[in-house]
């Protein structure tokens, strides 16, 4: 009865997340990749790590965790064979006794390593290589620089991989063209320019100062100008 319920609890999961995507055959095959796979996976994932049992406690659970393994598949893009294998080799590399989340599982399965090296670059100071790699940097870099190593990468790996999601999905906000700072020129810009530098013995202090480099600047200008002009 528990795996008639289940079923048809991922059934009414792959309707619900579907619902606003253009039915094509291609993008209904991705959407059921992870309905009929999920069963190989967890029995995997039971091989890998004995100490399954601790938090897997009863049927009810177990079907749980299995329903929550398909929509987190389907919402983050896990929907290959090679997606998968790469998720249970992390796996089998990772040190923990007990089955891994549905996040964390499906992280290993998308994770390629460059969300460590756009960290790596982000604590250098380096240029992102990406728009994805600036977003992420202003959503979390003032945080993670105040955190030690284990945690700011956490945050930083949660972080690349909800952006990362976003661009498969469509959804980063639209870029916004930086325009040129305009020259902005005042009505005392206008007159001095019209009045040139006044004679600086007319002045007196700071000002005749002032007028005197004015001046000399102007001079040297004109040397230059002068200079370039053809033989």
């Amino acid at each position: 009865m528990m795996k008639s319920i289940t079923d048809k609890a991922i059934q009414n999961e792959l309707k619900v997340l579907s619902a606003d995507r253009e039915a094509s055959a291609d993008q209904q095959s991705a959407d059921t990749f992870a309905a009929q796979i999920v069963n190989m996976i967890l029995r995997e994932l039971r091989g890998i790590h004995p100490a399954w049992r601790a938090s897997i406690r009863s049927e009810q659970e177990y079907e749980t965790l299995k329903l929550n393994y398909v929509k987190a598949m389907m919402e983050q893009g896990v929907n290959t064979m090679v997606q998968v294998q790469r998720g249970l080799r992390m796996a089998r590399a990772n040190s923990s006794d007990f089955i891994p989340g549905p996040g964390k599982f499906c992280a290993w399965c998308l994770d390629d390593e460059a969300w460590l090296s756009a960290y790596q670059r982000m604590m250098m100071r380096r240029v992102p290589q990406s728009r994805l790699e600036q977003l992420v940097r202003n959503e979390c870099e003032f945080d993670v620089r105040k955190l030690n190593q284990e945690k700011a990468q956490q945050l930083f790996e949660k972080t690349y991989h909800k952006w990362v999601q976003r661009e498969r999905n469509g959804t980063l906000p639209p870029q916004v063209s930086r325009l040129s700072s305009p020259l902005v020129t005042t009505e005392f810009d206008r007159l001095r320019c019209e009045r040139g530098v006044p004679d600086p013995n007319t002045l007196t202090g700071i000002f005749k100062r002032v007028a005197e480099l004015g001046q000399r600047y102007q001079s040297n200008k004109m040397g230059n100008k002068s200079w370039n002009l053809p033989q």
